[in-house]
């Protein structure tokens, strides 16, 4: 072989190796971009087009393992993590990143921008040990080409601070569930459980009910009086005696004041007009948007947060493809970029005129200890109104789409103008007031208006009751006065939407929890939606007297709120975690020691006498247990006796025993076609006709009813009806053109106070009581026999 045939095999073999260089540079031109939900992969795949792929985590692929407790508290708490056994899910996600990261140029960590999202991207990118060079941070906050050309131009690296901040709290809860829990297996059933926030937010509902269950009303009487000029009649509030205020406690009372007042002549003796200026409420937050949401929409927390994250992560727009909408959801601050408060005051100018633009760009003050990582909830893009998008999103889309955008345009609006205008007349003795206002200039409510929305009550005109022709010092006359009874109310109980912001207000929880908070309670049996009202139930004060009994010092707000504090400082670099959690877990160890000894007699005290002796062994006395069906029946003498009887809703009892017991039967159940009507007694003495195959069917009989309609010129009758979702209430058959409905059940007798043809009868499941409401006066009866 000559010189010239070696030199030509070497270029050959030097080409050949460049070749196959530039072939696997040519395969790493894709960068990876990691997202946590796939519901933002082709919006974020459309905007950064084919040098990218896009995969996404579907969330947590790393944690805790399920049934250990997986953390080693001898050494500095560190947490023993594993792949979720989710069916394979999680490691078919994870082979398919590690396989795509080899071949990747760059790897882009684009999870949701909070603490969760941080530790996910943290676990993932722990697992591309041979890619660390190549690994990236991005965050997007709006899914719009903008937001994501922003998030791209700001490439950074996980927050190790955020992560720990994570951690922490996942293994405080941890430690806190698995050590807790057992006990309340132990003590009450199996399958119940503790968690840090969740049980002191239980513990917040359960003081609540206790205070409205022991409130005791207060009889109070307020006085009001017709008076009239000329031309005009009109009605005035009596506000002062001897100008100092009064309380009138009963009707003798009122009754003297009444007849000294008769004997008085009246004229006008002020009226003073004042402007009053209200602006409008901040962009939303997370706690902001949930509030709004229940109680405008009657959406759920739970609901609310999905429709939320549909719309950030985007909607098929037709032509423009899938646009994010609002910007992200989980958010403590009402911070807004400078140039998305620039657009909507150019919008506002263009759609109402440059009157309505507020003077300067307006800012809303942030509370203390927020995380201000984020935005407010704000519209991506203001020019798509809610009308121009109506027709691609559902019902309820567009619903919560329109309050997130018609709250933000209203930031940059004017104030709302109300002339008030308050009347005094009197004399030395006696002074009565008549007040009212109209809207001058609307200001940001003009976008409410033209919304689904409208105002609100309290800013609707209340200026036609006041008269018109009257002067200072023009003589009044008094053509009648009249009594009121009153009853002081109980603090209201919380809903979904109070109860959030109970949480925000005390520093409980964090914007991405408040609604699993509330949906795990409910789920756990602890507490029961009922007239969108939270009720804690028999299960979860029991529960929560233990925890409370025996654990006060951990589940209580001052607590939950410094370690929402320290976790807070762990992300911002201020406390060093494994110092924290050392903090925490020395005293509750110490708890865990003591309670841990009286378990038994904590079991005790929860298993009540029936007050009667079983009838299989005739020795033991019955007493209610729990289980993971609920409260039941057993005999005391257990395991020797192993008599149970179930409970039905109605609390009345469902004999497993063979005895023979009379029972009055009315025919097969409708229902189900297997089980027998009978009758039963529920635990407030209630007698009702329910099937004998409960739990494996449900049916109660329900009482029909047919009273006349007492709404004025109907002549139609009032019947039970079922909602869509089989709920009970009482409808006029002549609807829709008579509007009458009601959940109570209506029975045919004359209100005694104004006539009413009606009232309405409401039983108090838990005193037992039967009582009486007039639905035009609100009177209340509790001892009428009907």
């Amino acid at each position: 072989m000559t010189r010239a045939h070696v030199e030509a095999g070497k270029n050959i073999r030097t080409a050949t190796a460049q070749n196959r260089k530039n072939n696997r540079k040519d395969k790493m031109i894709k960068n990876l971009v990691i997202l946590e939900s796939p519901g933002k992969v082709k919006a974020i795949s459309k905007y950064l087009g084919s040098s990218y792929t896009v995969v996404a985590s579907n969330g947590h692929v790393i944690d805790l393992p399920a049934k250990e407790l997986g953390v080693d508290i001898e050494n500095n708490f560190k947490p023993s993590y594993k792949i979720i056994d989710n069916a394979g899910q999680a490691s078919k996600i994870l082979k398919k990143i590690e396989t795509l990261a080899k071949s990747s140029s760059k790897i882009l960590i684009a999870t949701d921008p909070d603490r969760e999202g941080e530790a996910i991207g943290w676990h993932i990118s722990n697992r591309l040990k041979d890619s660390q060079g190549r690994i990236f941070r991005v965050t997007f906050n709006e899914i719009t080409k903008k937001g994501v050309e922003t998030g791209l131009k700001n490439e950074g690296s996980i927050d190790k601070n955020l992560v720990d901040a994570q951690q922490a709290r996942r293994i405080m809860d941890r430690l806190v569930g698995y050590k807790i829990s057992p006990f309340l297996w132990k003590a009450i059933s199996n399958g119940l459980s503790a968690g840090r926030v969740q049980s002191v937010a239980l513990r917040i509902i359960c003081e609540r009910d206790k205070e409205v269950d022991q409130f005791i009303p207060e009889e109070y009487w307020t006085i009001k009086a017709e008076f009239s000029t000329s031309k005009e009649q009109f009605i005035a509030d009596l506000v002062k005696i001897n100008d100092e205020d009064f309380r009138l406690k009963n009707s003798n009372e009122s009754e003297k004041i009444i007849q000294d007042i008769r004997k008085s002549k009246y004229s006008v003796l002020n009226i003073n007009k004042t402007k009053i200026r209200k602006s409008p409420m901040p962009p939303f937050i997370t706690s902001t948007l949930l509030q709004a949401s229940v109680n405008r929409l009657g959406f759920s927390s739970k609901k609310t947060m999905q429709i939320a994250q549909n719309l950030y992560e985007g909607v098929e727009l037709g032509s423009k493809g899938v646009v994010g909408l609002i910007t992200y959801m989980r958010t403590d601050s009402t911070r807004v970029s400078n140039e998305a408060v620039d657009e909507v005051r150019d919008y506002i100018s263009k759609k109402f005129g440059v009157d309505f633009v507020s003077s300067s760009a307006r800012k809303f003050k942030s509370k203390k200890n927020i995380q201000d990582a984020h935005e407010a909830i704000r519209p991506t893009d203001i020019n798509l109104e809610p009308k121009k998008v109506v027709s691609y999103l559902t019902k309820e889309q567009f619903k919560l789409y329109q309050l997130i955008w018609t709250r933000f345009v209203a930031t940059q609006m004017k104030e709302a103008v109300f002339e008030q205008t308050v009347i005094d007349l009197g004399n030395d003795k006696y002074k009565f007031r008549i007040s009212g206002r109209k809207n001058v200039f609307k200001g940001y409510q003009q976008v409410f208006m033209d919304s689904d929305f409208g105002v609100d009550k309290e800013d609707e005109d209340s200026n036609t009751r006041l008269p018109k022709k009257i002067d200072v010092g023009m003589i009044v006359n008094l053509n009648d006065v009249e009594s009121e009874e009153h009853f002081t109310k109980p603090p209201a109980r919380f809903n979904e939407a109070s109860l959030t912001k109970e949480l925000e207000d005390q520093e409980i929880g964090r914007p991405s929890t408040y609604a699993t908070i509330i949906d795990r309670l409910i789920f756990q049996k602890y507490i029961e939606k009922k007239e969108k009202k939270l009720i804690s139930t028999e299960l979860g004060n029991l529960v929560n007297n233990i925890l409370v009994e025996n654990f006060g010092e951990i589940f209580n707000i001052k607590f939950t709120k410094r370690m929402e504090a320290n976790l807070d400082k762990i992300e911002y670099g201020e406390v060093d975690m494994v110092e924290m959690l050392n903090r925490f877990y020395k005293p509750f160890e110490k708890t865990l020691e003591t309670v841990s000894g009286k378990t038994m007699e904590i079991k005790k005290n929860t298993e009540q006498p029936v007050g009667e002796v079983c009838p299989k062994c005739g020795k033991g006395a019955l007493i209610f247990k729990w289980g993971k069906n609920g409260k039941f029946i057993a005999c005391s003498n257990f395991p020797s006796c192993k008599y149970t009887t179930s409970l039905d809703p109605a609390g009345d009892s469902i004999s497993n025993s063979s005895a023979p017991q009379a029972r009055k039967e009315f025919g097969k159940c409708p229902k189900c076609g297997k089980g027998t009507l009978v009758e039963r007694k529920g635990k407030f003495g209630r007698k009702f006709i329910a099937c004998d195959a409960y739990p494996k069917c449900k049916y109660v009989h329900t009482e029909h009813i047919s009273v006349k309609c007492p709404v004025e010129g109907c002549d139609g009758i009032i019947k039970d009806k079922t909602t869509k979702k089989g709920r009970l209430f009482y409808g006029c058959t002549n609807f829709p053109k008579c509007s009458f409905a009601s959940w109570n059940k209506p029975v045919e007798h004359k209100c005694m106070s104004c006539g009413y043809s009606i009232l309405e009868e409401i039983n108090e499941q838990k005193t037992g009581i039967l009582r009486y409401i007039c639905p035009n006066c609100k009177k209340e009866f509790t001892d009428l026999k009907i």
